[in-house]
Protein backbone atom coordinates (compact mmCIF):
# COMPACT_ATOMS: atom_id res chain seq x y z
CA UNK A 1 0.00 0.00 0.00
CA UNK A 2 1.29 3.43 -0.99
CA UNK A 3 1.39 6.02 1.77
CA UNK A 4 -1.23 8.73 1.28
CA UNK A 5 0.65 11.94 0.48
CA UNK A 6 0.22 15.15 2.43
CA UNK A 7 -0.95 18.05 0.28
CA UNK A 8 0.13 21.64 0.91
CA UNK A 9 -3.32 23.25 0.75
CA UNK A 10 -2.01 26.81 0.54
CA UNK A 11 0.41 26.01 -2.26
CA UNK A 12 -2.22 24.16 -4.29
CA UNK A 13 -4.76 26.92 -3.74
CA UNK A 14 -2.32 29.61 -4.86
CA UNK A 15 -1.55 27.82 -8.12
CA UNK A 16 -5.25 27.57 -8.91
CA UNK A 17 -6.04 31.16 -7.93
CA UNK A 18 -3.17 32.33 -10.15
CA UNK A 19 -4.57 30.33 -13.09
CA UNK A 20 -8.13 31.55 -12.59
CA UNK A 21 -6.88 35.14 -12.39
CA UNK A 22 -5.48 35.01 -15.94
CA UNK A 23 -8.30 35.45 -18.48
CA UNK A 24 -8.15 32.72 -21.12
CA UNK A 25 -11.33 32.63 -23.17
CA UNK A 26 -10.95 30.34 -26.19
CA UNK A 27 -8.80 32.10 -28.83
CA UNK A 28 -6.89 33.96 -26.09
CA UNK A 29 -4.76 31.33 -24.33
CA UNK A 30 -1.25 32.68 -24.92
CA UNK A 31 -0.80 34.53 -21.61
CA UNK A 32 -1.91 31.65 -19.43
CA UNK A 33 0.23 29.16 -21.31
CA UNK A 34 3.22 31.45 -20.85
CA UNK A 35 2.45 31.40 -17.12
CA UNK A 36 2.44 27.58 -17.13
CA UNK A 37 5.71 27.46 -19.06
CA UNK A 38 7.25 29.94 -16.62
CA UNK A 39 6.13 27.87 -13.64
CA UNK A 40 7.77 24.78 -15.16
CA UNK A 41 10.90 26.75 -16.02
CA UNK A 42 11.23 28.06 -12.50
CA UNK A 43 10.77 24.60 -10.98
CA UNK A 44 13.24 22.87 -13.30
CA UNK A 45 10.53 20.77 -14.97
CA UNK A 46 11.18 19.85 -18.58
CA UNK A 47 8.55 21.12 -20.98
CA UNK A 48 7.81 21.54 -24.66
CA UNK A 49 5.55 24.11 -26.27
CA UNK A 50 3.68 22.91 -29.34
CA UNK A 51 1.21 24.96 -31.33
CA UNK A 52 -0.81 24.85 -34.52
CA UNK A 53 -1.39 28.58 -33.97
CA UNK A 54 1.37 30.43 -32.05
CA UNK A 55 -1.30 32.42 -30.22
CA UNK A 56 -2.90 29.20 -28.95
CA UNK A 57 -0.05 27.06 -27.64
CA UNK A 58 -0.05 23.84 -25.61
CA UNK A 59 2.48 22.97 -22.90
CA UNK A 60 3.72 19.37 -22.53
CA UNK A 61 5.54 19.07 -19.19
CA UNK A 62 7.39 15.92 -18.10
CA UNK A 63 9.12 14.40 -15.07
CA UNK A 64 10.62 10.95 -14.44
CA UNK A 65 13.52 8.90 -15.79
CA UNK A 66 11.83 7.72 -18.98
CA UNK A 67 12.61 4.05 -18.34
CA UNK A 68 9.04 2.87 -17.93
CA UNK A 69 5.49 3.71 -19.02
CA UNK A 70 4.33 7.21 -19.84
CA UNK A 71 1.27 8.63 -18.10
CA UNK A 72 -0.20 11.88 -19.40
CA UNK A 73 -2.55 14.07 -17.37
CA UNK A 74 -4.68 16.13 -19.75
CA UNK A 75 -6.37 19.41 -18.86
CA UNK A 76 -7.49 22.49 -20.77
CA UNK A 77 -7.09 26.13 -19.79
CA UNK A 78 -9.42 27.81 -22.25
CA UNK A 79 -12.77 28.94 -20.88
CA UNK A 80 -16.11 30.14 -22.14
CA UNK A 81 -16.78 33.90 -21.91
CA UNK A 82 -18.26 35.49 -18.80
CA UNK A 83 -22.05 35.89 -18.88
CA UNK A 84 -24.54 37.32 -16.36
CA UNK A 85 -21.77 39.42 -14.83
CA UNK A 86 -24.32 41.19 -12.59
CA UNK A 87 -25.04 37.85 -10.89
CA UNK A 88 -21.47 37.21 -9.79
CA UNK A 89 -20.68 37.71 -6.11
CA UNK A 90 -16.92 37.87 -6.82
CA UNK A 91 -15.00 39.35 -9.77
CA UNK A 92 -15.49 36.69 -12.47
CA UNK A 93 -11.99 37.02 -13.93
CA UNK A 94 -10.20 36.79 -10.61
CA UNK A 95 -9.59 33.69 -8.54
CA UNK A 96 -11.14 34.23 -5.11
CA UNK A 97 -11.17 31.80 -2.19
CA UNK A 98 -14.30 31.73 -0.06
CA UNK A 99 -13.87 33.06 3.50
CA UNK A 100 -13.84 29.51 4.89
CA UNK A 101 -11.36 28.35 2.23
CA UNK A 102 -13.67 25.59 1.00
CA UNK A 103 -14.19 26.96 -2.52
CA UNK A 104 -12.39 28.89 -5.23
CA UNK A 105 -14.59 31.14 -7.37
CA UNK A 106 -13.93 32.50 -10.84
CA UNK A 107 -14.42 31.72 -14.50
CA UNK A 108 -12.74 28.41 -15.29
CA UNK A 109 -12.28 27.36 -11.67
CA UNK A 110 -14.42 24.23 -12.14
CA UNK A 111 -13.95 23.86 -15.90
CA UNK A 112 -11.12 23.20 -15.50
CA UNK A 113 -8.34 25.30 -14.04
CA UNK A 114 -8.75 23.62 -10.66
CA UNK A 115 -7.77 20.27 -12.14
CA UNK A 116 -4.92 21.79 -14.14
CA UNK A 117 -3.63 23.24 -10.88
CA UNK A 118 -3.70 19.72 -9.41
CA UNK A 119 -1.70 18.42 -12.38
CA UNK A 120 0.94 21.11 -12.01
CA UNK A 121 1.09 20.54 -8.25
CA UNK A 122 1.51 16.79 -8.89
CA UNK A 123 4.50 17.42 -11.16
CA UNK A 124 6.06 19.70 -8.56
CA UNK A 125 5.46 17.20 -5.75
CA UNK A 126 6.86 14.19 -7.63
CA UNK A 127 9.67 15.94 -9.52
CA UNK A 128 12.36 14.33 -7.38
CA UNK A 129 10.49 11.13 -6.53
CA UNK A 130 12.55 8.88 -8.83
CA UNK A 131 9.60 7.76 -10.95
CA UNK A 132 10.45 4.81 -13.16
CA UNK A 133 8.91 6.11 -16.36
CA UNK A 134 7.42 9.46 -17.35
CA UNK A 135 4.64 11.52 -15.86
CA UNK A 136 3.43 14.23 -18.20
CA UNK A 137 0.89 17.03 -18.15
CA UNK A 138 -0.75 17.86 -21.47
CA UNK A 139 -1.94 21.41 -20.73
CA UNK A 140 -3.99 22.36 -23.77
CA UNK A 141 -5.92 25.14 -25.44
CA UNK A 142 -9.18 25.00 -27.37
CA UNK A 143 -11.16 22.26 -25.62
CA UNK A 144 -14.29 24.39 -25.48
CA UNK A 145 -14.43 24.84 -29.26
CA UNK A 146 -13.50 21.42 -30.58
CA UNK A 147 -9.78 20.91 -29.72
CA UNK A 148 -8.39 21.58 -33.22
CA UNK A 149 -5.63 23.75 -31.73
CA UNK A 150 -5.42 21.74 -28.49
CA UNK A 151 -5.62 18.01 -27.93
CA UNK A 152 -6.24 17.17 -31.59
CA UNK A 153 -3.02 19.02 -32.49
CA UNK A 154 -1.12 17.28 -29.67
CA UNK A 155 -2.27 13.89 -30.96
CA UNK A 156 -1.21 14.85 -34.49
CA UNK A 157 2.25 15.64 -33.16
CA UNK A 158 2.31 12.30 -31.32
CA UNK A 159 1.28 10.49 -34.50
CA UNK A 160 4.06 12.30 -36.39
CA UNK A 161 6.62 11.17 -33.81
CA UNK A 162 7.31 14.71 -32.58
CA UNK A 163 5.98 14.00 -29.09
CA UNK A 164 6.14 10.76 -27.05
CA UNK A 165 3.05 8.60 -27.13
CA UNK A 166 1.50 8.07 -23.68
CA UNK A 167 0.64 4.59 -22.52
CA UNK A 168 -2.16 5.95 -20.34
CA UNK A 169 -4.04 9.23 -19.99
CA UNK A 170 -5.78 10.82 -17.01
CA UNK A 171 -8.47 13.39 -17.83
CA UNK A 172 -9.09 15.91 -15.06
CA UNK A 173 -12.57 17.11 -16.05
CA UNK A 174 -15.07 17.19 -13.21
CA UNK A 175 -16.31 13.70 -12.30
CA UNK A 176 -17.36 14.23 -8.67
CA UNK A 177 -14.32 12.13 -7.62
CA UNK A 178 -15.79 9.16 -9.49
CA UNK A 179 -14.19 6.95 -12.14
CA UNK A 180 -15.06 8.13 -15.63
CA UNK A 181 -13.86 5.39 -17.97
CA UNK A 182 -16.56 5.90 -20.59
CA UNK A 183 -18.27 8.73 -22.45
CA UNK A 184 -21.46 8.93 -24.43
CA UNK A 185 -21.25 9.23 -28.18
CA UNK A 186 -22.82 12.05 -30.17
CA UNK A 187 -25.13 11.59 -33.14
CA UNK A 188 -26.90 14.52 -34.76
CA UNK A 189 -29.58 14.08 -37.40
CA UNK A 190 -32.50 15.91 -38.97
CA UNK A 191 -36.01 14.70 -39.65
CA UNK A 192 -37.95 16.45 -42.43
CA UNK A 193 -41.70 16.00 -42.22
CA UNK A 194 -43.44 16.24 -45.58
CA UNK A 195 -46.90 17.76 -45.67
CA UNK A 196 -48.77 19.63 -48.38
CA UNK A 197 -48.78 23.40 -48.66
CA UNK A 198 -52.04 25.24 -49.22
CA UNK A 199 -53.85 28.47 -48.47
CA UNK A 200 -54.96 28.70 -44.86
CA UNK A 201 -58.57 28.91 -46.03
CA UNK A 202 -58.34 25.38 -47.45
CA UNK A 203 -56.15 23.95 -44.71
CA UNK A 204 -58.71 21.27 -43.88
CA UNK A 205 -59.37 20.45 -47.54
CA UNK A 206 -56.12 20.41 -49.51
CA UNK A 207 -53.47 21.17 -46.88
CA UNK A 208 -51.42 18.80 -44.77
CA UNK A 209 -49.69 20.78 -42.03
CA UNK A 210 -46.08 19.63 -41.71
CA UNK A 211 -45.77 21.27 -38.28
CA UNK A 212 -48.64 19.12 -37.04
CA UNK A 213 -46.87 16.05 -38.44
CA UNK A 214 -43.67 17.12 -36.73
CA UNK A 215 -45.54 17.51 -33.42
CA UNK A 216 -46.63 13.89 -33.64
CA UNK A 217 -43.10 12.81 -34.57
CA UNK A 218 -41.53 14.76 -31.71
CA UNK A 219 -43.90 13.17 -29.20
CA UNK A 220 -42.95 9.76 -30.60
CA UNK A 221 -39.18 10.14 -30.16
CA UNK A 222 -38.64 12.72 -27.40
CA UNK A 223 -38.40 11.33 -23.88
CA UNK A 224 -36.50 8.96 -21.61
CA UNK A 225 -34.76 5.97 -23.18
CA UNK A 226 -35.06 2.71 -21.31
CA UNK A 227 -31.43 1.62 -21.52
CA UNK A 228 -28.45 1.95 -19.21
CA UNK A 229 -24.72 1.24 -19.16
CA UNK A 230 -23.03 0.81 -15.77
CA UNK A 231 -20.07 3.06 -16.62
CA UNK A 232 -21.89 5.95 -18.26
CA UNK A 233 -25.60 5.77 -17.46
CA UNK A 234 -28.48 6.34 -19.86
CA UNK A 235 -28.54 7.58 -23.45
CA UNK A 236 -30.21 10.92 -24.17
CA UNK A 237 -32.30 12.27 -27.02
CA UNK A 238 -33.40 15.87 -27.44
CA UNK A 239 -35.13 17.76 -30.25
CA UNK A 240 -33.27 21.05 -30.16
CA UNK A 241 -34.26 22.98 -33.31
CA UNK A 242 -37.35 23.28 -35.50
CA UNK A 243 -37.79 25.12 -38.79
CA UNK A 244 -40.93 25.51 -40.89
CA UNK A 245 -43.21 27.93 -42.68
CA UNK A 246 -42.86 30.53 -45.43
CA UNK A 247 -45.73 32.91 -44.71
CA UNK A 248 -48.47 33.51 -42.17
CA UNK A 249 -51.24 32.50 -44.58
CA UNK A 250 -49.61 29.37 -46.01
CA UNK A 251 -50.00 25.92 -44.51
CA UNK A 252 -46.40 24.68 -44.17
CA UNK A 253 -45.55 21.85 -46.54
CA UNK A 254 -42.27 21.01 -44.80
CA UNK A 255 -41.00 21.04 -41.22
CA UNK A 256 -37.49 20.05 -40.20
CA UNK A 257 -36.36 19.18 -36.69
CA UNK A 258 -32.76 18.81 -35.57
CA UNK A 259 -32.12 16.07 -33.05
CA UNK A 260 -29.16 15.53 -30.70
CA UNK A 261 -28.83 11.91 -29.60
CA UNK A 262 -26.17 10.85 -27.08
CA UNK A 263 -25.31 7.14 -27.28
CA UNK A 264 -23.95 4.60 -24.82
CA UNK A 265 -21.50 1.76 -25.54
CA UNK A 266 -23.23 -0.89 -27.64
CA UNK A 267 -25.21 1.66 -29.66
CA UNK A 268 -24.30 2.94 -33.12
CA UNK A 269 -25.71 5.54 -35.49
CA UNK A 270 -27.41 2.71 -37.38
CA UNK A 271 -29.12 1.25 -34.32
CA UNK A 272 -30.29 4.73 -33.31
CA UNK A 273 -31.76 5.42 -36.74
CA UNK A 274 -33.49 2.04 -36.70
CA UNK A 275 -35.13 2.89 -33.36
CA UNK A 276 -36.20 6.35 -34.55
CA UNK A 277 -37.66 4.96 -37.76
CA UNK A 278 -39.56 2.31 -35.84
CA UNK A 279 -41.08 4.96 -33.57
CA UNK A 280 -42.03 7.20 -36.50
CA UNK A 281 -43.37 4.31 -38.58
CA UNK A 282 -45.67 3.43 -35.69
CA UNK A 283 -47.19 6.92 -36.05
CA UNK A 284 -47.48 6.42 -39.78
CA UNK A 285 -49.70 3.36 -39.35
CA UNK A 286 -52.33 5.60 -37.74
CA UNK A 287 -51.94 8.60 -40.04
CA UNK A 288 -51.81 8.03 -43.80
CA UNK A 289 -50.55 11.60 -44.32
CA UNK A 290 -47.54 11.09 -42.05
CA UNK A 291 -44.40 11.18 -44.18
CA UNK A 292 -40.80 11.92 -43.27
CA UNK A 293 -37.15 11.73 -44.30
CA UNK A 294 -34.10 11.36 -42.02
CA UNK A 295 -30.71 12.88 -42.83
CA UNK A 296 -27.61 12.64 -40.59
CA UNK A 297 -26.38 16.13 -39.71
CA UNK A 298 -23.26 17.26 -41.53
CA UNK A 299 -22.37 19.63 -38.71
CA UNK A 300 -22.83 17.26 -35.76
CA UNK A 301 -21.91 14.04 -37.55
CA UNK A 302 -21.38 10.91 -35.49
CA UNK A 303 -18.95 10.30 -32.65
CA UNK A 304 -19.27 6.81 -31.16
CA UNK A 305 -19.54 6.14 -27.47
CA UNK A 306 -16.11 5.21 -26.12
CA UNK A 307 -14.89 3.21 -23.15
CA UNK A 308 -11.66 2.05 -21.56
CA UNK A 309 -12.27 -1.41 -20.15
CA UNK A 310 -12.08 -1.74 -16.38
CA UNK A 311 -9.36 -4.38 -16.88
CA UNK A 312 -6.99 -1.64 -18.13
CA UNK A 313 -4.02 -1.04 -15.80
CA UNK A 314 -4.83 2.67 -15.55
CA UNK A 315 -8.45 2.04 -14.53
CA UNK A 316 -7.32 -0.55 -12.00
CA UNK A 317 -4.61 1.72 -10.59
CA UNK A 318 -7.11 4.58 -10.26
CA UNK A 319 -9.56 2.37 -8.40
CA UNK A 320 -6.82 1.15 -6.05
CA UNK A 321 -5.62 4.71 -5.43
CA UNK A 322 -9.15 5.86 -4.59
CA UNK A 323 -9.55 3.02 -2.09
CA UNK A 324 -6.23 3.85 -0.41
CA UNK A 325 -6.80 7.60 -0.23
CA UNK A 326 -10.49 7.68 0.68
CA UNK A 327 -11.08 4.28 2.29
CA UNK A 328 -14.17 3.96 0.10
CA UNK A 329 -15.11 1.77 -2.84
CA UNK A 330 -14.79 3.74 -6.10
CA UNK A 331 -17.94 4.54 -8.06
CA UNK A 332 -18.40 4.98 -11.79
CA UNK A 333 -19.40 8.39 -13.08
CA UNK A 334 -22.73 7.17 -14.49
CA UNK A 335 -24.48 10.53 -14.69
CA UNK A 336 -25.38 13.26 -17.16
CA UNK A 337 -22.26 14.80 -18.68
CA UNK A 338 -20.93 15.99 -22.01
CA UNK A 339 -17.90 14.90 -23.99
CA UNK A 340 -14.27 15.54 -23.01
CA UNK A 341 -10.92 15.36 -24.78
CA UNK A 342 -10.68 11.84 -23.34
CA UNK A 343 -12.56 10.52 -26.36
CA UNK A 344 -9.77 11.75 -28.65
CA UNK A 345 -7.11 9.74 -26.82
CA UNK A 346 -9.35 6.64 -26.85
CA UNK A 347 -9.90 7.03 -30.59
CA UNK A 348 -6.09 7.10 -30.88
CA UNK A 349 -5.95 3.76 -29.08
CA UNK A 350 -4.70 5.09 -25.73
CA UNK A 351 -6.28 3.79 -22.52
CA UNK A 352 -7.87 6.83 -20.88
CA UNK A 353 -9.77 7.42 -17.65
CA UNK A 354 -11.22 10.53 -16.07
CA UNK A 355 -11.02 11.60 -12.45
CA UNK A 356 -11.75 15.13 -11.31
CA UNK A 357 -13.33 17.23 -8.56
CA UNK A 358 -16.82 18.49 -7.91
CA UNK A 359 -17.70 22.06 -8.69
CA UNK A 360 -20.70 24.24 -9.35
CA UNK A 361 -22.05 26.55 -12.03
CA UNK A 362 -19.54 25.64 -14.74
CA UNK A 363 -20.08 28.07 -17.67
CA UNK A 364 -22.44 30.10 -15.44
CA UNK A 365 -22.33 32.84 -12.83
CA UNK A 366 -20.41 32.14 -9.61
CA UNK A 367 -18.53 29.19 -11.04
CA UNK A 368 -16.57 27.48 -8.26
CA UNK A 369 -14.58 24.37 -7.42
CA UNK A 370 -14.33 22.58 -4.05
CA UNK A 371 -10.85 22.67 -2.53
CA UNK A 372 -11.27 19.47 -0.48
CA UNK A 373 -12.04 17.62 -3.71
CA UNK A 374 -8.92 19.06 -5.32
CA UNK A 375 -6.84 17.82 -2.40
CA UNK A 376 -8.30 14.33 -2.75
CA UNK A 377 -7.67 14.46 -6.49
CA UNK A 378 -4.04 15.46 -5.91
CA UNK A 379 -3.56 12.60 -3.44
CA UNK A 380 -5.11 10.07 -5.81
CA UNK A 381 -3.01 11.29 -8.75
CA UNK A 382 0.19 10.91 -6.76
CA UNK A 383 -0.70 7.44 -5.52
CA UNK A 384 -1.69 6.33 -9.02
CA UNK A 385 1.55 7.68 -10.51
CA UNK A 386 3.64 5.84 -7.94
CA UNK A 387 1.74 2.61 -8.60
CA UNK A 388 2.22 2.67 -12.36
CA UNK A 389 5.72 4.17 -12.27
CA UNK A 390 7.12 2.30 -9.27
Amino acid sequence: MTQTPTIDRDRLTKIIIDLVSIPSVSDDELEIMEFVAGLCEGAGIEYTVTAKDPQRPNVIASIGNGNGPTIAMNGHLDTVPVSDEHRWVTPPLKGVASPDGRMIFGRGSADMKGSVGVMLYTLLALKDAGLNGTLQAHIVSDEERGAEFGTRHVLEEIEAGKLPRPDYVLIGESSQLKVRNAERGIFGFQVRFLGRASHTASARVTGVNAIALAAKGILAIEGDIDKEHPAVGRPVISVNMIEAGVANNVVPGECTITVDRRTIPGETDETVLAEVRAALDAVKTDDPNFDYEITPSREEGYTPANITDESSPVVGALQEAIREVTGEEPEYFATWAGATDGRLYRFAGIDTVGYGPSGQNAHGANEAVFVDDLITQAQVYQVLARKLLA
